[in-house]
């Protein structure tokens, strides 16, 4: 998956081999700085009855994933978590 959105790298680290596009910011991170985001969050296990479709989501297709950089996958994260717990308030 990360390969997808990797290039060679071009700067003055000789360590680093390739840098990587994050989907949002459209900018340039080193691997370190990456995550690999389901684009459909697997969502959460509260009981049995949650797993099937945790799995499902979880082990999803290439196609259904996308690299973001640390900061850009903590705000989707943390709206992903208000969004939910508003569900769950109604």
């Amino acid at each position: 998956m990360l390969e997808l959105a990797a290039r060679p790298y071009v700067g003055s680290d000789k360590r680093q081999k390739k840098e990587y596009h994050c989907a949002i910011c459209k900018e340039w991170h080193k691997r370190s700085n990456v995550e690999v985001d389901h684009i459909i969050p697997a969502g959460s296990l509260r009981d049995y009855s949650d797993l099937p479709g945790f799995v499902e989501r979880l082990f999803t297709s290439i196609d259904m994933l996308r690299v973001l950089c640390k900061p850009c996958h903590k705000g989707v994260t943390q709206e992903e978590k208000k969004r939910n717990k508003e569900l769950l308030n109604d």
